[in-house]
């Protein structure tokens, strides 16, 4: 309508929208996680990728200053926690270079410790038979995140026969644990242990290639941690859903299951005399298998017996070496003449 002073006039009242506030949204939590999680397993392809490469080759691949800098950072680790090689010897230091050997080590322990963590290194420098070697775990291990990564970076390669076929076959070397996960879930801190699988492969795999065996025996393997009684049923039902045997236990100040804080205690490493195993056999006999596996025995007993009074708590020592053969097959005991007179009369 027209007012006072303008009649006849309208006025018109336009209510102008204000223009919409744009705020700058970033990706969120979840889409970061997500794009994280996808460049992982595509980097998880590549390196498994570059792992089936350097089984085919036998050797180790990339440059060497990268696993010799892992191995320092884990040595220093281990210092600090408290665990040290205080002394190494054997004969299987004087071994003759020019040959290849097929390496072993005993016990297996908890979680594989001191070969990771203080052994890799010589693997790496090819010490002592004067070749690189490659220390093998569990399959399943390779594709664990941050521990495969590991194990790769160390030279570590799959327990599987492909695997060791291919490295045997192109002159490289292997160490094998040949009790593996079964060991593994039987590990006690108070009692030494070493079983054999019923086939002997790591037997059969030396007699095929005439690779003599070099054994370790690294004595406080078993001692880095202590075992959680009554819960073999929940290792079991672990292992079967996950494929990993992971006995339960406590580190440092009691910590449960704690891999990276092992208990304080000194490492003693011993090397034996090597295994000879005779010329190439593809095919060896049941009766020569088992002729080597005895001698193997005999050598095993007897780092063990010469060394278990000076590298083991007392009272581990007294209990002397469980040896288990999963076939059920009898095992060939160490004479007690053989033995230390100390070690025999605590038997």
């Amino acid at each position: 309508r027209g007012s006072a002073h303008h009649p006849g006039t309208f006025c018109f009242f336009f209510a102008v929208p204000a223009s919409p506030r744009v705020v700058p949204m970033g990706p969120s939590p979840g889409m970061a996680v997500a794009a994280l999680a996808a460049a992982y397993l595509v980097f998880t392809q590549l390196r498994l990728r570059l792992l089936e490469y350097a089984i085919k080759m036998g050797k180790p691949v990339g440059p060497m200053w990268l696993p010799l800098t892992v191995t320092k950072v884990l040595k220093i680790w281990s210092w600090m926690n408290g665990v040290n090689v205080r002394s190494e010897s054997g004969e299987g230091l004087e071994c003759d270079r020019s040959r290849r050997y097929m390496m072993t080590w005993h016990p297996h322990g908890f979680i594989v410790y001191c070969p990771i963590f203080l052994m890799a290194e010589k693997a790496i420098r090819g010490e002592p038979v004067g070749a690189p070697w490659h220390c093998t775990g569990a399959p399943v291990l390779f594709k664990v995140p941050f521990i495969g990564e590991l194990l790769q970076v160390l030279s570590g390669r799959p327990v599987d026969k492909r695997t060791l076929e291919s490295i045997m076959a192109a002159g490289g070397t292997v160490a094998v644990q040949p009790g593996g996960m079964t060991e593994q879930k039987a590990t006690r801190h108070d009692q030494e242990l070493a079983i054999f699988p019923a086939n002997l492969g790591f037997i059969r795999m030396a007699i095929k290639y005439g690779t003599p065996i070099l054994m370790l025996y690294i004595f406080g393997e078993n001692q880095l941690y202590k075992k959680v009684d009554g819960m073999e049923k929940f290792t079991d039902m672990l292992f079967k859903a996950t494929g990993l045997a992971l006995p339960l236990f406590t580190a440092k100040a009691g910590l449960p299951t704690a891999a990276f804080f092992p208990r304080a205690t000194d490492i003693h490493a011993r090397w034996g005399a090597p295994v000879e195993v005779g010329e190439p056999d593809e095919n060896p006999s049941d009766e020569k298998v088992e002729e080597v596996f005895s001698r193997y025995l005999k050598e095993l007993q007897r780092i063990f017996y010469a060394n278990a009074q000076e590298c083991l708590p007392p009272d581990v020592a007294a209990r002397g070496l469980k040896i288990v053969r999963m076939d059920g097959k009898p095992v060939d005991e160490l004479r007690a003449e053989d033995k230390p007179p100390v070690m025999r009369s605590r038997l």
